[in-house]
């Protein structure tokens, strides 16, 4: 693998530009969002749940791919799978503007499905590769974060602008990605795997050992119930303002400004943040996010709901961030690639059924999105405390060697002798 103290600065900043700006992949939805209900219009003769499936389907179609890009991470050169994911996503997004709903969901698939489920394990990958050292690594992932934060942002209000004409020039901001990919061919270095890494000094790779994956279950389950609690306040935030009587259409629109941006600046912090807090470092963030919850759901108004949308987007990046750092360290470096996109998919399944926990909420309870919105704030104070719980169990006593230098924890200890750790 490449590592970034191999590069030259100057290497290593065109790299990294070229990788943060790619992250327009994974927010490309936005680019649709200013023209939803004009597809209800221009495919009025065609299935209703096929338009549905051409809006929110992609998300669910790039789950396997991510997983299948994860795997391919751990066996190839990880610059090409990302070049040809980011391809698959350019040439898709370009021509994306037909008025076929047939060709017209099958582009969004390859576009914001197959695409986005490649380049984002493939990204999270090379940066993982990349820094090796965990602070480094947690820094990276923020900072790629807040990039895709502000490309998102960036690209919503491009293609709201262009819509105005006609819907189809919404997708000519796409066009930002034929350069990004010339920039992603030409200044990412071989990312080999770590295996073919070590076949080139002489040494043998450490075998993974027998269940490696296991180490995963728990953080994957819990990624999925925090992110499935975020996301129903991320993309169903229009119903709660709806229902809630607080705002227009308006309103919705700076709301997801706002949160965007919020999340943007908190991801450059993140590095900073986890460096000195470790593994808990999310900790707060779900207490904090689960009052804006359960704020909401008790005292709805204009300001209430914007404080609430902000603040649980600045805090989201704490867990956002956090999970992805978390899933290389727990794995060997030989199956870092697979590691990320296992909780890259519980982190898109969660998306994909944030709207129908809203809905199921609704329907089973017989109340409003106002009213089942605290919901989410006790599953995410649950998960908190069980969080708590868990990683003080787990917190070993550090042992002072021989020497009295600095102690590590068994934890540590165990990594390095199963030559998990920095090489």
């Amino acid at each position: 693998m490449t590592e970034a103290k191999q590069l030259s600065k100057g290497r290593l900043f065109l790299a990294l530009a070229a990788l943060f700006l790619s992250s327009m992949c994974t927010l490309g939805d936005l680019v649709v969002n200013p023209i939803v209900a004009n597809l209800y219009e221009v495919f009025a003769d065609d299935p209703e749940w096929l338009i549905n499936f051409s809006i929110t389907g992609p998300a669910l179609v790039g789950l396997p791919f991510g997983i299948l890009a994860g795997v391919l991470c751990d066996r190839m050169d990880k610059k090409w799978i990302m070049v040809i994911g980011f391809a698959i996503f350019t040439v898709s997004a370009v021509f994306g503007a037909v008025e076929n709903i047939y060709l017209f969901t099958t582009l969004r698939c390859l576009a914001t499905g197959v695409g986005w489920g490649i380049t984002n394990t493939a990204a999270l990958a090379i940066l993982a590769d990349m820094f090796p050292n965990e602070d480094e690594h947690g820094k990276f992932v923020g900072w790629y974060n807040s990039a895709m934060s502000i490309m998102g942002a960036l690209m919503a209000a491009v293609a709201g602008v262009l819509a105005v004409a006609a819907w189809q020039n919404a997708f000519f901001t796409y066009w930002i990605a034929v350069p990004v990919l010339v920039m992603l061919i030409l200044f990412l270095p071989k990312m080999p795997p770590s295996h073919a890494a070590n076949a080139e000094d002489g040494t043998k790779a450490p075998a993974a050992p027998v269940g490696w994956w296991t180490k995963l279950v728990p953080l994957t389950i819990q990624v999925f119930f925090v992110a499935i609690c975020y996301f129903v306040m991320l993309y169903m935030i229009a119903v709660y303002v709806v229902d809630a009587g607080v705002g227009d259409e308006a309103f919705i629109g700076m709301l997801a400004s706002a949160g965007t941006i919020a999340t943007a600046v908190a991801s450059l912090v993140f590095g900073a943040v986890y460096k000195r807090m470790k593994n808990f470092v999310y900790v707060p963030a779900l207490f904090v996010m689960a009052a804006c919850f359960i704020a909401m759901g008790f005292f709805p108004s204009p300001v209430v709901t914007i404080v609430g949308v902000v603040v649980a987007g600045f805090f989201w990046p704490f867990y956002f961030c956090y999970f992805y750092v978390r899933a290389t360290e727990l794995v060997p470096a030989s199956k870092g690639g697979t590691a990320t996109s296992i909780v890259a998919f519980s982190d898109g399944l969660a998306a994909t059924g944030s709207s129908y926990l809203l809905t199921g909420l609704v329907g089973a309870t017989g109340m409003t999105a106002v009213g089942v919105w605290p919901i989410m704030g006790y599953v995410l104070v649950a998960v908190a405390v069980v969080s708590i719980i868990y990683l003080l169990a787990f917190r070993k006593a550090p042992v002072a060697n021989a020497q009295g230098a600095e102690a590590v924890s068994d934890e540590a200890q165990e990594a390095r002798d199963e030559g998990l750790g920095n090489k």
